[in-house]
């Protein structure tokens, strides 16, 4: 019947679609077993060894928005948890606090409650005594207070202004001191938004290494990977981390995985590589078709081509530019056109319309001068990749990197600024 033909299309539709979703959690992702682990060579692989053979070691995972970062740190979690010997924190930043007012001692509080939370919860508290969990509740009253802030209440004297008290006052020392008490307030570092205070890390470090050092009493490492980074456009809130947060981790012995903005890699009269034992860049894959390989069997892989032709692959590819998140974007997108036109398949003009609406996102919010540079890229290959807005281009996407000297214009975006619209 057409009702039954109606529902079996619609249950194969949803089917594609749940698998294309570039909005699902990586980690849940991943369960399904819908990702494609040798993508970048397993990294995730060579992040996790470092780390687990190099206590206290720092690593940089740079890439652009929607390259498979938080995929990479996540598998890197999975495989040191499969060792046995690690306890491996995950945090995500941008889901902790405010970045735009990501200041030093963030990152400390969100490893902090994040690692008294896996200390519980995985039964380690088991093996300590009665003095020894007292002393682990009190570092970690510390430590929430820390993250979240704190209300104290200040006894303020009220001071007599008449220096000749008369002589029936008889001795001061036998009167309460009168005053009141005021309510002060002391802001933590994850309440959103803060401002930017100027507070010593140690207030942390002592109940940090507390609940550290009873992890390490039982036979375990310790490395926290801090995700969402890389949304920061401007590098200074990184380094501000950089100098205060993970110098302190590295005293302690903590092992870091974190992932960062492309602007760091650019910026002058900072050297990232002083700072962390290994860099590790993301490049954009290739999205040629002779060289799309990788891009293919990601869509492969997620079911994609019960749906997409040979032909639309090819496109969809082309058009995502090599971006993974784009590829997913587009493929879903070009199926819901499909399932609303009643089409069975996927075709070509499914996926242009899909591509023009990603390029149309890309195009949202640009000026003459941001157009007038990626017209340029665009005709004659020329990037300046030192300069402040070439950078802001590159770390949102609209420039790709396919190496330290190929720089070109993001293919869905490319199509729409070809010719100056009406407008401009």
């Amino acid at each position: 019947s057409k009702s039954e033909q109606s529902s079996k299309r619609r249950e194969r539709f949803r089917e594609y679609m749940r698998k294309l979703n570039p909005t699902a959690p990586a980690r849940a992702t991943i369960e399904l077993g819908l990702v494609v682990e040798d993508l970048h060579g397993s990294l995730f692989k060579t992040l996790a060894a470092r780390a687990d053979l190099d206590p206290g070691s720092q690593q940089l995972l740079v890439g652009g928005i929607g390259s498979g970062k938080t995929t990479e740190l996540l598998m890197a979690e999975q495989w040191l948890e499969q060792q046995g010997r690690t306890l491996s924190v995950y945090v995500d930043v941008s889901s902790e606090t405010d970045l735009s007012g990501l200041n030093s001692g963030a990152l400390l509080a969100g490893f902090g409650l994040h690692l008294s939370g896996a200390f519980s919860s995985k039964g380690l508290e088991d093996s300590i005594g009665t003095n020894e969990k007292r002393a682990l509740r009190a570092a970690r009253g510390q430590i929430s207070e820390f993250a979240f802030g704190k209300t104290n209440s200040v006894w303020v004297p009220e001071y007599v202004y008449d220096p000749d008290p008369p002589e029936d006052y008889g001795d001061p020392n036998d009167y309460e001191q009168p005053g009141h008490y005021v309510t002060q307030t002391v802001p933590g570092k994850l309440k959103p938004p803060f401002p930017a205070l100027q507070r010593d890390i140690q207030a942390i470090r002592e109940p940090l290494e507390m609940v550290i050092n009873a992890v390490q009493a039982s036979s375990l490492d310790v490395v926290v990977i801090f995700d969402g980074l890389d949304r920061l456009i401007s590098p200074d809130r990184f380094w501000a981390v950089v100098y205060q947060d993970f110098r302190a981790l590295r005293r302690m012995g903590v092992a870091v995985l974190a992932s960062a903005p492309l602007s760091v890699l650019y910026g002058e009269g900072r050297s990232i590589s002083e700072h962390f034992d290994r860099i590790h860049t993301i490049l954009t894959l290739s999205s040629d078709p002779e060289k799309n390989d990788y891009l293919k069997s990601v869509l492969s892989h997620r079911g994609g081509t019960d749906l997409l032709g040979a032909d639309e692959v090819e496109l969809t590819c082309g058009f995502s530019g090599g971006v993974l998140r784009d590829l997913i974007t587009l493929a879903r997108d070009a199926g819901e056109a499909a399932y609303i036109e009643g089409s069975d398949r996927i075709l070509s003009r499914h996926v242009n319309s899909a591509a023009k609406h990603l390029g149309e996102s890309y195009r949202r919010g640009l000026g003459p001068e941001q157009l007038k540079i990626l017209r340029r890229l665009h005709k004659e290959r020329s990037f300046d990749v030192a300069s402040g807005p070439n950078i802001e281009l590159l770390v949102t996407g609209r420039v790709l990197e396919y190496s330290a000297t190929d720089f070109r214009v993001h293919p869905a975006l490319g199509r729409l600024i070809s010719k100056p619209d009406r407008d401009e």
